[in-house]
């Protein structure tokens, strides 16, 4: 009996004998980025030398060439390339995109679920049929592709924390001293938010102190606004020096045991408006010390900072994302959906504000080293 030797993926076999040695490789994908440096290199020698350089076949490298143009303007990190691709709905897609253009450059955010309710308007207003076209989430990822769009974008710089923790240290020691000396119970803090078009104040205890809202208008709107929420208006929606007296005197004096001018602590961000002669003048009126948290360590000792802001601002598009999917909106003369009213918003606010745990903002407290032994703190 004739035995014949294991078949492996380098040799061929044939009636005990070998035929043939195959070079077999495992097929592989390369990106746009890695062919436009094969065809950099093929142009500045020839194809063989571009193939033996990186690895490919000659046949791959001619073809890549002749991929030259698509792939440029391809994204770098596309890997299937089979000439440009300009979907079904050319007309939707143009028009989609001029939206989110328009919106962008007045500065609001657009999220997936607002372009995909503009693309159903759109292919309502084209006549295109529901059961060809739902603004799936696969139409979505397509045409963002192909038109080079991305929902993130940089909202602002991340701060840079000081070489040097000795400045961090010796704040939380000052707190937790001055707390102690003062004898209060809880370190009140208070942050700005701005978000939505508006500017929100937020303010901790133990407890939540009622959103101070800044509207982004001239007046105050007439309509009634929710229980326990206090609006303002500036036009440029900005807190100014005055808004923050005007914060302090009816959100942070009629706190529990304000009105006693009970001895305080108030820390806030290194904001110009919080350091002005009238901020400092009426919160010294009020039996407080003003704390001002150093330039650049708010990530490390803002609380609010540390576990209120970003689940606030994620439970605010939430809501307007709900509102936007539920159809049923008032137009204005060119045919855009109204502003969602004032009230509603101030609804949304509350609703995110409530949605936060006083355990979270207690746990902020001691993560933060504000509530700590000056021992914890250096062991920290």
């Amino acid at each position: 009996m004739q035995h014949f030797p294991q078949r492996n993926d380098a040799t061929i076999w044939r009636s005990g004998s070998k035929i043939g040695q195959v070079n077999r490789q495992l097929r592989r994908s390369y990106d746009a980025n890695f062919k436009i440096l094969v065809i950099n290199e093929a142009e500045s020698s020839n194809n063989c030398k571009a193939a033996v350089k990186y690895g490919v076949t000659e046949c791959n490298v001619r073809r890549w060439r002749a991929q030259k143009d698509g792939l440029k303007n391809a994204h770098s990190q596309r890997k299937a390339f089979r000439g440009p691709q300009s979907g079904r709905f050319q007309e939707l897609d143009g028009r989609v995109c001029a939206y989110v253009d328009e919106k962008r450059k007045d500065g609001m955010p657009i999220s997936r679920a607002v372009i995909q309710l503009k693309a159903v308007e759109i292919a309502k207003e084209l006549n295109i049929p529901t059961a060809e076209f739902r603004a799936s989430l696969g139409w979505w990822k397509r045409m963002t592709r192909r038109n080079g769009l991305m929902l993130r974008r940089r909202t602002s710089l991340a701060q840079r924390l000081p070489s040097d923790s000795g400045e961090l240290l010796s704040f939380q020691r000052y707190v937790i001293n001055l707390r102690k000396s003062t004898l209060t119970h809880w370190i009140r803090l208070a942050m700005l938010i701005r978000h939505l078009r508006v500017t929100v104040m937020l303010a901790c205890l133990g407890t939540k102190l009622p959103p101070y809202v800044v509207l982004k208008r001239k007046t105050i709107p007439k309509e009634a606004m929710p229980a326990g929420i206090i609006v303002r208006a500036q036009e440029k929606g900005w807190m100014e020096t005055e808004l923050v007296v005007d914060w302090l005197k009816v959100v942070w004096g009629r706190r529990r045991g304000g009105l006693r001018k009970k001895r305080n602590m108030l820390i806030l961000d290194a904001f110009c408006g919080h350091l002005s002669d009238p901020v400092k003048k009426q919160v010294k009126a009020m039996n407080g010390d003003l704390v001002i948290i150093p330039g650049g360590m708010t990530s490390q000792l803002q609380v609010l900072d540390v576990v209120v802001n970003k689940p606030f601002k994620d439970n605010l598009p939430k809501k307007s994302t709900e509102w936007l999917l539920s159809g049923d909106h008032a137009l204005t003369p060119t045919g855009e959906i109204q502003k969602p009213p004032v009230r509603l918003l101030c609804e949304w606010i509350l609703h995110a504000w409530d949605a936060l745990s006083p355990k979270s903002i207690i746990h902020g407290f001691k993560k933060c080293c504000l509530s700590n032994e000056p021992e914890d703190v250096c062991e920290e």
